[in-house]
């Protein structure tokens, strides 16, 4: 199948890899590993293995598209810090690489085969499809041959990985502590302080404090940045009903492809199925296979022609009969109708080259079946609110900040006085508040709030401060919590096949901390020569 594979696909490959398999990779900028070119500056040696600026920037790239898809408008911005990620993580695969061959392990083609044809990503009805990978495998930056080198790469390096796993194991000592440890329980009480409590020192909001807070804030009173588009859009669909096949070539195409159209009878042998039968899917194979071939077309003049022509659509629209679109306007952190509503295009419409430069997009593959170019139409910059507009707002925020910073005080100075002697009662009555008693509670307890619970668990142990109750404050959602802690109980298991589950997990623990070790351990013996 390797074979078939390699002699099937050629050239540029649309569509998406969504695979877990290539998941770190992906963020480490794997195909860098493994395009390259000697003619290009050299960024480090491992082992006297050359990593290049190409292979650096192609992962930097990645690595930054990978943030920003996980983070959003909150990615970190420090380019020179992401850089050093990406470079770190091209030493690693290389080092990590290098000791695995150094070892011995290997990987066949035979088992990157079975891998491949095992990835549920590219399954129809449980069996791998030719054509599902072709649509899955990625049209940014991965050919074939990337794929299958990742493959072959990530199970060389996991070979290591898995045979310090799962030749890990716990002592019953070890495996009792953690039992312990999980299935601890706390008693516990706790009252809480909303933050409503102090509404009347919040009341006296004079008008300098909203004007002062505004000019110290105006950041957070600006109207966002808006453009609005122009852009080309070709889909499969749109393509696929301007092909009116004849008669003629239908039945030529049934031809070509007989052993498609085989049907099993109740006695298990096989047949071709008529041709009057089957016309129907016959149609649709043959109008797909052309409106993929037209897709490609066209894909690849669009490109040029809004390459060559990078102040207007007209020319590509003119050439191609193709309609420009208009979008309303939009944020870049907030989608508004249509097509906006995909972040790839609000990324590509507030970038430099596109914004700024005020040039068209390249082609963006939103799929496998669905192309867009784009161009700014329109450009709203971001503008200051007037005072007037936000001075209601602002009070709010105002009063909110006087009622939680009093709120918190008042917890903080109750908790004072408990740890100095106070009686929990009478501090529950100068709140106006009740204790509430929840008994021992374990870890994953749903009784009460998640603050209160992970307070609970991480203040100390009272046994260990004289079997003194042990405070803490924490802060909720409408206002302060004062949690204490009475008393622990060890956690304990009767059942003999949850005592064997918990084995499991501290072997396993136990073996991805000992990779770990051995990773630091390699990476650290490596020859490694960053270039300045």
């Amino acid at each position: 199948m390797l074979q078939t594979i390699r002699e099937h696909t050629q050239g540029w490959i649309a569509g998406v890899i969504i695979s877990l398999i290539i998941l770190s990779f992906a963020l480490w900028g794997i195909h860098s590993y493994f395009t390259g070119g000697g003619a290009n500056t050299i960024v480090a040696k491992v082992n006297g293995t050359e990593i290049t600026r190409e292979q650096l920037a192609i992962a930097y790239e990645r690595m930054r598209r990978q943030t920003q898809i996980q983070y959003g408008a909150n990615a970190p911005k420090d380019e020179t810090e992401l850089k050093k990620r990406a470079l770190q993580a091209l030493i690693d695969i290389e080092v990590l690489k290098q000791a695995s061959i150094s070892q011995g392990y290997l990987i066949s083609d035979q088992q990157i085969d079975v891998y491949l044809q095992s990835m549920p990503d590219f399954q129809v009805d449980g069996k791998f499809s030719f054509e599902k990978f072709q649509q899955e495998l990625a049209a940014t930056m991965l050919s074939t041959g990337d794929f299958l080198e990742v493959i072959k790469t990530s199970l060389l390096i996991d070979q290591p990985k898995l045979g310090i796993v799962l030749t890990s194991f716990a002592l019953p000592d070890e495996t009792a502590y953690t039992i312990a440890l999980v299935n601890q329980e706390r008693e516990v009480d706790y009252l809480t302080i909303p933050f409503k409590q102090f509404t009347a020192q919040a009341a006296d909001i004079k008008p300098e404090q909203i004007k002062a807070y505004y000019e110290e804030h105006k950041s957070d009173f600006m109207t966002p940045e808006q453009v609005s588009l122009d852009y080309i859009e070709v889909t499969l669909n749109d393509l696929a009903a301007t092909i009116k096949p004849t008669d003629a070539e239908l039945q030529s195409f049934y031809k070509e492809n007989m052993n498609s159209y085989v049907k099993t009878a109740n006695g298990g042998q096989s047949a071709i199925q008529p041709y009057e039968e089957v016309k129907a899917k016959v149609k649709d194979a043959y109008v797909r296979q052309q409106a993929e071939e037209k897709l490609a077309d066209i894909r690849d003049k669009l490109a040029d022609m809004t390459y060559e022509h990078p102040e207007s659509l007209q020319f590509a629209s003119a050439n191609l009969n193709l309609p420009i679109k208009t979008s309303e306007l939009f944020s870049k952190d907030k989608a508004g109708k249509g097509i906006s509503q995909n972040k790839k295009i609000r990324d590509v419409a507030f970038s430099n080259d596109v914004l700024t430069m005020q040039n068209n997009s390249d082609v963006i593959q939103l799929n496998p079946e669905t192309l867009v170019v784009l161009r700014i139409k329109e450009h709203k910059p971001s503008a200051l609110l007037p005072l007037e507009g936000v001075s209601t707002q602002i009070k709010a925020a105002l009063q909110t900040a006087v009622q939680e910073k009093a709120t918190e005080t008042a917890a903080n100075d109750s908790v004072a006085k408990l740890k100095s002697g106070a009686q929990p009662d009478q501090i529950a009555a100068s709140l106006n508040a009740h204790w509430n008693k929840t008994g021992y509670l374990g870890r994953y307890a749903t009784k009460v709030d998640n603050a209160i619970l992970d307070l609970a668990f991480q203040l100390p142990n009272p046994a260990n401060v004289g079997g003194k109750t042990v405070y803490g404050v924490t802060r909720l959602p409408n206002g302060y919590a004062i949690v204490a802690v009475h008393s622990v109980k060890p956690g304990s298991i009767t059942d003999p096949k949850q005592s064997h589950v918990f084995a499991e997990q501290v072997q396993n623990s136990q073996g991805l901390l000992e990779y770990e070790l051995y990773k630091q351990s390699v990476i650290a013996s490596a020859k490694v020569k960053v270039m300045s």
